[in-house]
């Protein structure tokens, strides 16, 4: 139902499956470059460096309280068990997102449905989809991407990404190449990241990002740990262009918190890995955490900014890693921008914890060590990188603290990148695990061990703009709820930043100061996140509203558009997500 009032390159790699291709009558032959686009809104980043700003200027500080619902609709009629995590893309009018197993296409307009395509399991995580030659590209489940005829939304071809693990991020597109990694890092994949042919679904270029014998890094790892390493791809890359390089987020080492047969460095998890973007070959790496315990994965998309400094334009690459840090880096040749030291850290030799860790001199977003009052009495505690073993140790940022999903975006006209962070202590005990060739999974051996979060333990979240000249807050907000798991930031150049919030409220801040200037309640947990666009001269934004389990926000299934004067009105406010933990939480099972 709507409501409207308007009606590497490496040998080996997997193969893909070939099908006729269908042309769209009309092609988006427009490729989003490193400069901003205007009226659509084409990937999941807004562009290809994952700024997430728009250039439309209708909607302003003086005027947004005029905003209002333009048209809402129920993406899975009604049903709130999906995730909604997905950021939707427009392009000439038509809005495209994965929703409860579907794939939708509708008219960005009105919320008009003009197809829907059966993509896999309603309860599978997937964020994103990219437009581009007439086809929408997209995780198809499992570890395949599929791409459809953008005006019928029939299947062109399949291809299959990495040897096992899903597909779950948005991919990107770039001259003709369809760019995607698999992610199910605590399962025990081998991460990889490959190019495609957008035409063919043919594989041009792979990197496994859990380098084999012969490999740069394979001797990080020990014995054959390697075979299961981890390092998923959670999340979309970045694209320059200009420098020919794509560079993407490498996520957590497995097993997770069971380091005793992997003793090394373990490259390239939790790592920013810089790639040639025609071959696929290692650029440059920075590894924010070594021999990852504590799945400190990088799940957060990198962004790409031109920033001023010290009299001069530098071309850096920003990062916000679970550990609350602020890693900023010369894209060109990956040497940090603000300082990193590598500093000693607890040990547990059975572990095999690294002897140090890089530490960034910029201001961390979140607390990196537990705050006073937030550890259970008797219960053992430590700062970011704890050791532990089989005696439960309380640390913070925790899996869910710090940056998760959460995208950040950074303004050009304010010249601050904005993160969303997460507050949330988590208990640590080794959770061992091993390897079964028969399942082709890791299996675990401890079914009460690993990372859990203690009942009462607080729950909070920061907004926060940091100069990235300097490494510097320049304002923050302390919010009720954990925020690195939900919808991340957009920012105008009208000096506007929309951000979803867990108990429902879509809000409008001032990118200045943080300022709260409207805001709107959707009846779910606006968790994903939002973007804005313009069709025949009017500008929009949208947001899905369906909470997550990681948020703990209330469900629901609903799909939001707003514009100046709209007038569907608000929904009636959920039950608010508990401030404190109400239970041990469980291992974390997928992003």
């Amino acid at each position: 139902m709507i409501r409207t009032d308007s009606f590497r390159s490496h040998p080996g790699l997997p193969a893909a499956a070939s099908a006729s291709v269908v042309f769209a009558a009309w092609l988006f032959s427009s490729v989003p470059c490193i400069a901003q686009t205007s009226a659509d809104f084409p990937l999941a980043g807004g562009t290809l460096n994952n700024q997430r700003y728009s250039l439309l200027s209708q909607i302003t500080p003086r005027n947004v309280s005029r905003l209002g619902g333009a048209w809402t609709m129920h993406v899975a009629d009604g049903s709130a068990t999906s995730p909604m995590q997905a950021t939707p893309v427009v392009v000439d009018g038509v809005m495209y997102l994965p929703a409860a197993g579907n794939i939708l296409a509708l008219d960005a307009a009105t919320g008009e449905v003009k197809w829907r395509y059966k993509a896999g399991n309603p309860a599978a995580t997937n964020r994103g989809v990219t437009v581009a030659e007439g086809k929408v590209f997209t995780s198809g489940g499992g570890n395949t991407l599929i791409a459809l005829d953008c005006r019928t939304g029939a299947l062109l071809w399949t291809a299959a990404v990495g040897d096992r693990g899903r597909t779950i991020s948005p991919p990107y597109y770039y001259q003709g190449r369809v760019f995607m990694g698999i992610s199910g890092g605590e399962s025990g994949v081998r991460g990889f990241f490959g190019a495609y042919d957008a035409e063919t679904g043919k594989p041009v270029w792979g990197f496994w990002t859990i380098p084999g014998p012969g490999d740069r890094g394979h001797e990080t790892w020990a014995g054959d740990s390697w075979q299961y390493g981890g390092g998923p791809v959670w999340t979309h890359p970045a694209i320059d262009p200009g420098l020919g390089m794509i560079y993407i987020a490498v996520g957590n080492a497995s097993p997770d918190e069971d380091g005793t047969a992997r003793a090394g460095d373990n490259l390239f998890t939790v790592s920013i890995v810089a790639l040639d973007l025609k071959t696929g070959a290692y650029k440059w790496h920075f590894q924010e955490v070594h021999h990852d315990l504590w799945d400190y994965d990088n799940s957060v998309s990198p962004v790409l900014a031109d920033i001023p400094y010290r009299g001069n334009t530098r071309k850096v690459l920003l990062h916000a890693g679970k550990t609350g840090m602020v890693y900023i880096f010369d894209r060109i040749t990956g040497k940090p921008l603000i300082g990193i030291d590598e500093r000693p850290v607890p040990q547990e030799p059975r572990n095999h914890t690294a002897a140090t860790q890089p530490f960034s001199r910029a201001d961390t977003f979140v607390p990196t060590c537990p705050e006073p009052g937030s550890v259970p009495a008797g219960m053992k505690s430590s700062c970011v990188f704890g050791s532990f073993w089989d005696e439960p140790v309380v640390m913070t940022p925790g899996t869910l603290g710090g940056s998760s999903w959460a995208p950040m975006s950074y303004s050009p006209l304010t010249h601050l990148l904005y993160v969303a962070g997460g507050i949330m202590n988590s208990a640590f005990t080794l959770h061992r695990e091993e390897w079964n060739p028969a399942t082709n999974r890791l299996h675990s051996l401890d079914q009460n061990h690993g990372m859990g979060h203690p009942a009462g333990e607080p729950r909070a979240g920061t907004l926060t703009a940091i100069n990235p000249t300097t490494g510097k807050i320049v304002w923050q907000k302390r919010r009720p709820y954990p925020l690195g798991a939900g919808s991340g930031f957009l920012t105008t150049a009208t000096g506007l930043l929309f951000h979803g919030e867990p108990d429902g409220r879509f809000v409008a801040y001032n990118s200045r100061d943080g300022s709260e200037l409207w805001s709107f309640q959707t009846g779910a947990g606006a968790d994903a996140p939002a973007i804005t666009y313009e069709v025949a001269g009017q500008q929009y934004l949208a947001i899905l509203a369906g909470g997550n389990a990681y948020s703990r926000s209330p469900r629901g299934d609903s799909l939001w558009c707003f514009k100046l004067g709209g007038t569907v009105p608000p929904a009636s406010a959920p039950t608010p997500p508990p401030d404190r933990q109400p239970g041990r939480g469980g291992r974390q099972a997928g992003r």
